[in-house]
Formats: C-alpha cells, sequence, structure tokens
C-alpha cells in the first residue's frame, strides 16, 4: 500500500508540474505578444522618416547661394527628389499616412511650396497633393566656421501614399548638397499642375535635395 501510494504520488506530481511548466510558457508568451504589440505601436507613433537622412554633421556644399530652375531662371519650377542624400533609395514615402514633420537643410534662406508627387522609374512624375508654403531660414557664418548646421524642422499636416515622394514648387532653393553629379534631383517645367498628367521632366541636377518626410 505503501508503495503503491507512494508511485500513485509520483505521477500526480508530475503531471502537475507539467501543468505548471505549460502554464508558465503560456504566460510567457502572451508577454512576449503583448511587447511586441506595444513596440509595434510605438514604432507607429514615432513615425517613419525617408527622403534625405539630415542631421547637423551635412552641410548644404555649394549652395550658399539658391540655385535656379535650369531650364527656365527666374521662373518656378518643381523640383524632384531623384536620390535621397544619405539615404539611396530611401526616396519614397514607405507607408501610407500624413507626412506630419518636414525637416530641411539650407545655405540661405528662402521658400518653397511643399508638393507630394509621383514618379515612374522613367521620370515621369504627377502631382498628387500641395502641401503648405515653407520659409525657412538657412545658415549663419558661424555654423560653418564651426562645421555644425541648423536641420530646420516644420509641423505638416498632408496626406501621402506610400510610394509617393517629396517635391518643392519655387524658383530658386538653397535646400541643396552640390558635390557630385548625375540625376539626383529632377526638374519640371513649368511647376507641375493638378490638372497635369504624367510629365517627363525637363533637366536634371546633380545636386541633392536636404529634405526628409515623416509620416505617420
Amino acid at each position: 500500500m505503501t508503495r503503491s501510494s507512494t508511485k500513485a504520488f509520483a505521477t500526480a506530481s508530475g503531471t502537475a508540474t507539467g501543468g505548471r511548466g505549460a502554464l508558465v510558457g503560456l504566460i510567457t508568451l502572451i508577454a512576449a505578444l503583448v511587447a511586441l504589440t506595444i513596440g509595434a505601436g510605438a514604432a507607429s507613433a514615432a513615425g517613419s522618416s525617408f527622403g534625405s537622412k539630415l542631421n547637423k554633421t551635412v552641410q548644404p556644399s555649394n549652395a550658399s547661394s539658391p540655385h535656379q530652375c535650369e531650364s527656365s531662371p527666374g521662373s518656378k519650377c518643381t523640383w524632384v527628389m531623384g536620390e535621397a542624400y544619405g539615404n539611396p533609395g530611401g526616396e519614397q514615402a514607405p507607408r501610407s499616412g500624413y507626412l506630419r514633420k518636414l525637416k530641411l537643410v539650407a545655405g540661405e534662406s528662402g521658400s518653397f511650396r511643399l508638393q507630394i508627387v509621383k514618379t515612374t522609374i522613367d521620370g515621369h512624375t504627377k502631382i498628387k497633393r500641395s502641401g503648405p508654403k515653407i520659409a525657412y531660414q538657412g545658415q549663419s557664418q558661424a555654423n560653418y566656421d564651426n562645421d555644425s548646421y541648423n536641420v530646420e524642422k516644420y509641423k505638416t499636416h498632408v496626406k501621402i501614399k506610400a510610394g509617393e515622394r517629396l517635391a518643392i514648387k519655387t524658383a530658386a532653393t538653397s535646400t541643396l548638397r552640390c558635390s557630385s553629379g548625375g540625376d539626383n534631383t529632377l526638374q519640371h517645367s513649368p511647376p507641375l499642375k493638378k490638372r497635369d498628367g504624367k510629365r517627363i521632366y525637363d533637366e536634371t541636377d546633380g545636386c541633392w535635395m536636404l529634405i526628409e518626410g515623416k509620416v505617420r
């Protein structure tokens, strides 16, 4: 009897221990899922950046004076980001939402009208939405002397869809870094309008547009 009871107790004890293990495993799994959900929510709240990668070390080189539209000096054109500085391949919004913040680095003061566009791989562009007018300050001589550059930030609220990109409408801008060649910026002259269909660019520019957006 004693031997039989001991065996029965051992079996029951083993079953109970296995049950507790399964329960602990389930609790761990639930905790992991909750943490993952919270992490995803935090990432969503933080937003996703795209466009050029900007910080205080990014110099608006060779843009201390504004550059004009190549094919129509003195007149406005649309400047479309062809390649994002420091972030090649990151020109397009990674997801749909609202453009909540715009960052830029400029050589000197100026202004532009923000545009949201869709550009095909062969350079045809169509405007999707117009945003606010942005007036920026640029750099002081101290910024250049200290090699630390002013990154300006502006709140926006413009609808944007995944795959669309940033553009600006202006006659001249210093939101540029000009130290290379290639099709870093596409210019459309006259500027793109909502009633237009897809239009191929008129000129290309080797300067990068120093503009970064954050979508939420």
